[in-house]
């Protein structure tokens, strides 16, 4: 099996960036044909595929290149990091919105989560498509990418151009969510780095989501 030198920092970026055109070309494809909560769905799993492709292609171990565990200690920190970050990302939101103003892309993609929960079907879509993003982004993102920049750079340098590149992925004209998406990634990139542990910020992730989905439901 391969080692983390297989991957280098170059073919780790163009493969992101590939995967960032495939998303941008079929996304709203996937919504006409499919409807918004099947787009969600179909659009977290576009993350995934050019990356872990990819590692298979290199022959790497995908398990202990990104540190791929089911310690129930990783899942507890998981869960509690991923409720401590609502907080935090509440206050970067609000804190980034008294700057540059509320974000229009950010309302309509809310309103339209919001919209598609309201049947159960709907419902189920949307805590899929917010479960997948944890684990398809983080495994882009922190395991991919990050490890792949960090074989060979230092860690602050892999931290920052992850982070940069998960903010760039959750684009908004008004910068507001990029913003957002790249604080956030900064805490998770450390967490990862931390732990050497997907597992912890998969489900941080996912739980950050889920969460933020449950208070939008409960307060909409």
């Amino acid at each position: 099996m391969g080692k983390s030198g297989d991957i280098s920092p170059v073919a780790a970026i163009l493969a992101v960036v590939a995967s960032f055109f495939l998303l941008l070309f079929l996304g709203d494809v996937f919504a006409i044909w499919f409807g918004f909560g099947i787009a969600m769905v179909l659009a977290e799993l576009l993350v995934i595929v050019i990356p872990l492709g990819y590692m298979f292609h290199k022959r790497v171990n995908i398990r202990s290149y990104i540190g791929l565990d089911v310690k129930p200690l990783h899942i507890v920190l998981g869960l509690a990091f991923g409720a401590l970050f609502f907080v935090l990302d509440l206050f970067i939101f609000a804190l980034l919105v008294s700057i540059f103003g509320p974000s229009k892309a950010v309302e309509e993609s809310n309103n339209l989560i919001t919209d598609v929960s309201g049947s159960p079907e709907g419902l189920l879509e949307v805590i899929a498509a917010l479960s997948l993003a944890g684990i398809c982004e983080e495994f882009t993102f922190r395991g991919f990418l990050q490890s792949a920049i960090n074989s060979r750079y230092s860690s602050g340098i892999a931290l920052l151009v992850s982070s940069l590149a998960f903010g760039l992925f959750h684009f908004d004209p008004q910068a507001v969510y990029i913003i957002s998406a790249f604080l956030i990634g900064l805490v998770l990139g450390y967490i990862y780095h931390r732990w050497h542990s997907y597992t912890v910020s998969a489900v941080a992730h996912a739980a950050l989501n889920l969460i933020t989905l449950t208070i939008m439901l409960l307060i909409g």
